[in-house]
Parts: structure tokens; C-alpha cells; sequence
């Protein structure tokens, strides 16, 4: 089956982070590929994340691309997932304009968020 980002962009919809696994080097790759990026084997197949994972770094967004410009400020965030690898996506839950409160190693967990239109985001709140 070949993995394409429609299959992710579709997963974040459910509600699901899709990623693809190297069967020969066990490498991880967000979104989906369908060739693995650190061996070139073609031998990749779909798995789907717990969602969870913490912060390895995160910046404000003040000044944004044209369809997110009525959302400034607000949270991008790279996570580190519990799995193994990293997927950025937007922090919610947060207040944007204190980001002394945002710590990074803090955990978070995947949310699915839609925007106007119809566009899934990859999102993740801080799990309390």
C-alpha cells in the first residue's frame, strides 16, 4: 500500500497522529512516506501513535501566514514523541502571552483540531 500525506492529513482528522516505520531500520517518519528517509527501503509500513509525548521546544507565532493571521499569537510546539520521533503542531490550552508558564518536558497529548474549512492541524494540550 503506498503511504501518502493524504493518509496523514486524513488520520489527524480521526483524531489520529499516522506515522510510517522502516520494517528494515525501525526508523520513524512523520508524516507518512512511503520510502524511508535514513535507509531508502522501500519496506515502510502505517502505524499509529499514542498521541502523547512532551515539549522539546516551542515559540509564540505573532506574525502568521495569511490563513492563520486572526489566530496571533499563539503556540507552536516541536514534541517529542513517546514512540520516538518529533511532529510540531500548535499548543492549545495555552496562553500565548505568557510563555514564561510553558515549560519544556512538560507532557502533552494529541487533539485533534479543525479549522474553519475543514483543515486538520496537528495539536497537542498539556495533559494534566
Amino acid at each position: 500500500m503506498m503511504l501518502t500525506v493524504q493518509d496523514y492529513i486524513n488520520g489527524l482528522k480521526d483524531n489520529k497522529i499516522l506515522g510510517s516505520k522502516c520494517k528494515k531500520c525501525g526508523k520513524l517518519m512523520f508524516p507518512l512516506k512511503p520510502i524511508c528517509s535514513k535507509c531508502g527501503s522501500f519496506d515502510v509500513e502505517e502505524f499509529e501513535t499514542t498521541g502523547k509525548g512532551v515539549i522539546r521546544s516551542f515559540t509564540v507565532i505573532y506574525v502568521a501566514p495569511e490563513k492563520f493571521k486572526d489566530k496571533v499569537p499563539y503556540v507552536v510546539a516541536l514534541i517529542n514523541l513517546d514512540e520516538g520521533g518529533t511532529v510540531m503542531g500548535r499548543l492549545i490550552g495555552v496562553d500565548p502571552t505568557k510563555p514564561e508558564d510553558i515549560k519544556v518536558g512538560t507532557k502533552v497529548k494529541f487533539e485533534a483540531s479543525v479549522e474553519e474549512g475543514g483543515e486538520a492541524i496537528v495539536a497537542f494540550r498539556i495533559n494534566s
